[in-house]
């Protein structure tokens, strides 16, 4: 099973973690996995190229094979950078529950308070 986390800082969505496998074919042939990855790296490039946050500065990501992946923003993100970043993090956690839906198996999604 693949869980997603989407980290919330007093109330606010700043990043989330993915992780596992949703073993719903073979390696590289995952639908349900490739999905996934598709929007939480989706979403991780909407905060570069789109927002303008600077990787490393702004918004810390890490993406490893067999941790998953990680991606946070920086405590002082505010104003305009948060709100869109936000509209990024429910785009990408709408799309998630969609294939939650069919996939109950697969995929958890989580909220956790950082």
């Amino acid at each position: 099973m693949v869980t997603v986390t989407m980290l919330r800082r007093q109330g606010r969505t700043v990043g989330f973690t993915s992780a596992g496998h949703a073993n719903c074919g073979e390696a590289g042939e995952d639908i349900v996995c490739s999905a996934i990855s598709a929007l939480t790296q989706t979403c991780y490039l909407g905060l570069v190229r789109v927002v303008g946050l600077k990787e490393g500065e702004q918004v810390a990501v890490s993406i490893d094979e067999t941790e998953g992946m990680t991606c946070v923003l920086a405590g002082d993100t505010r104003g305009e950078q948060l709100e869109k970043a936000e509209l990024l993090f429910s785009t990408m956690e709408a799309g998630l529950s969609s294939i939650q839906e069919e996939y109950r198996k697969a995929l958890k999604i989580r909220h956790r308070e950082v």
